[in-house]
């Protein structure tokens, strides 16, 4: 494992993503409300909301759980910085997850958080360890497919809900690991048709 404070693993990238969200919790609040993800307002145009709304927190413990989950991805999977081409994941998962709330569950009217990018980060590197042969792969994947289908059986945490003040979108982190999938696709195309082994 890479020590934790090298410029030199790959975290960089880690780092700014959370950077800019302690950055984004203090904001003012009326500049939160115009980057927070709510229907109407994108429905009206206001498409920023697609990916700014994923970086906001509905209070400082849903920040410190999605700070704590985005640390443990940069534990496991910063090795994969190349492949992990993090901003483009960012944004491509922000903007997947985001229009799949705005066109199929029309009842979300306002969601912050990044969750939903995180399962998508995380189920990324699980399905790369799988493909490189890396010990945990398996069962990591696992794990997470499990979880996503036990929220969707069971339905939101309500003791986590209280928690963060918000009720969890279970969905948001679906659509996250289907956009992880739909990433891991893509780099497995591209590499197959440049005939460049992933490692």
């Amino acid at each position: 494992m890479q020590p934790l404070f090298n410029a030199k693993a790959g975290f960089g990238p880690f780092y700014l993503l959370l950077l800019l969200a302690i950055l984004a919790f203090m904001l003012p609040e009326p500049m939160q409300q115009t980057l927070t993800y709510q229907q109407a307002n994108v429905a009206s145009g206001e498409a920023w909301r697609l990916i700014s709304g994923h970086l906001l927190h509905s209070n400082f413990y849903h920040l410190l759980l999605n700070g704590g989950g985005l640390l443990v991805i940069m534990l496991l999977h910063a090795g994969y910085q190349r492949q992990l081409a993090l901003v483009w994941q960012l944004l491509f998962n922000a903007v997947l997850i985001s229009s799949l709330m705005f066109w199929f569950q029309p009842d979300i009217q306002r969601y912050v958080g990044l969750s939903g990018v995180l399962h998508g980060l995380l189920f990324f590197g699980a399905l790369l360890d799988i493909k490189t042969g890396k010990t945990g792969g398996v069962l990591l994947t696992l794990g997470i497919l499990a979880k996503i289908i036990y929220e969707q059986f069971q339905g939101p945490d309500p003791q986590l809900g209280q928690l963060i003040s918000a009720t969890v979108a279970i969905d948001a982190h679906l659509y996250g690991v289907i956009g992880g999938a739909l990433l891991f696709s893509f780099v497995m195309i591209n590499a197959k048709l440049r005939k460049k082994p992933i490692s």
